[in-house]
């Protein structure tokens, strides 16, 4: 029988005529890759799958060596405000890049997956400070990921020292609180990519971080 999974997409590639290869990560198996095969009309949605989607879906477990396929799924939230707020769009980007760039474990992590579901949920529903809101996402990342920025504060110098020791505890719902610039936001998001980068041993390049700045940096 098909297994059951809720899956957060982070990537999607076209593959043949009618399928995607979909990165995704699951509340049971961690971070995967799956087919998704478009086999009728109601499948359709494969098409519109976006960052940060998350859907319940029927997983054929694949052979030896192979992708596990989607055999049916559904939207388990519908978006408004992620998919055509082009802010928060921009921001579910960099934070699926993000997430598809520094997680690489396969196995499952029920304690990540919670935390990236409700950060999305938070995201759809907040109304303000969001622009702000991935300065916070990748300093809980850090600290979901093992790499406790509070523990290596003294890394961090001038503004991005202080914007850290802002951000090391807030709730998302008073990010509105902390008044940051495009170019602040920017260069904290770069003091933040380096630091990952040192501790968990690869560099991390995140590209839709320029197409954010680009967006959100006049505000």
């Amino acid at each position: 029988m098909p297994d059951k999974l809720q899956i957060i997409v982070l990537h999607t590639l076209k593959y043949k005529d009618s399928s995607l290869i979909l990165q995704g990560y699951s509340n049971l198996n961690g971070r995967q890759s799956y087919i998704v095969r478009k086999r009728k009309p109601g499948n359709a949605f494969i098409s519109q799958l976006q960052a940060l989607d998350i859907i319940d879906a029927e997983i054929v477990p694949g052979g030896k060596g192979s992708m596990s396929t989607i055999k049916e799924f559904v939207p388990a939230f519908t978006f408004q405000d992620i998919r055509y707020n082009l802010n928060k769009c921009s921001i579910a980007m960099f934070i699926s890049e993000l997430i598809y760039r520094i997680v690489r474990e396969v196995e499952p992590n029920r304690v990540m997956y919670d935390f990236i579901r409700s950060s999305i949920l938070t995201l759809e529903t907040l109304k303000n400070g969001y622009s702000n809101f991935h300065t916070w996402f990748i300093v809980e990342m850090c600290k979901q990921s093992g790499y406790d920025p509070l523990l290596s504060i003294g890394d961090f110098s001038g503004r991005s020292y202080e914007i850290l020791a802002k951000l090391l505890n807030i709730d998302p719902a008073e990010l509105n609180t902390v008044k940051l610039n495009g170019k602040e936001r920017y260069i904290f998001i770069k003091d933040m990519l380096s630091y990952l980068s040192h501790h968990i041993g690869f560099p991390i390049e995140v590209k839709s971080l320029e197409v954010l700045h680009q967006v959100l940096g006049q505000e």
